[in-house]
């Protein structure tokens, strides 16, 4: 039989995790040894409609890039208020890997949720291993923010006089 007539087998949850991390811009280009590392570490968590992934002003070690489903930041105090939706192959907290941070708000699955989860401890690790993604992954970082706020200026700075007063958070 011709193999490209053969039934395509499944992907191992690690050949899986690998190409989630090569999709992201914050570990897109690291060289292959270090993603299939990460791609060893992670740890994939399932939370179903209603549960809190990660709680506001909790300090939350941990990345997470949604695989399945569909979650929505939400803010605790006075009342549940909704933001931001959030759904597959969106990632999140990947400041968090580098630093101790508190969450502002709560992130909350609204569907069953799967994602891939990174500890800031196990991402360390890697980074000990090889200090030289450290700068490139930096720059990713920094180019999101750039992005967010090149983003803000275009969609909603122009409507907003008190955005207008506090951008310029690429120049820090």
């Amino acid at each position: 039989m011709n193999s490209s007539m053969e039934p395509k087998q499944p992907l191992s949850e690690y050949q899986a995790n690998l190409e989630a991390l090569v999709q992201l811009p914050l570990f897109a280009g690291l060289p292959l040894e270090p993603l299939k590392l990460l791609a060893y570490l992670c740890k994939r968590e399932t939370y179903q409609p209603g549960e809190i992934i990660f709680h506001e002003y909790e300090v939350d070690p941990n990345a997470y890039y949604l695989i399945e489903g569909r979650a929505v930041l939400i803010t605790d105090g006075n009342g549940e208020v909704e933001y931001t939706e959030f759904g597959e192959r969106d990632f999140l907290g990947g400041m968090s890997l580098f630093c101790h941070l508190k969450r502002l708000l709560s992130l909350k699955a609204q569907t069953r949720v799967v994602c891939l989860v990174l500890s800031r401890e196990k991402f360390q690790k890697v980074l000990e291993r090889f200090p030289e993604i450290s700068q490139r992954m930096i720059q990713a970082i920094f180019l999101s923010i750039l992005a967010w706020e090149e983003r803000l200026l275009r969609e909603h700075v122009a409507d907003c006089d008190q955005c207008r007063r506090r951008i310029g958070v690429s120049l820090v």
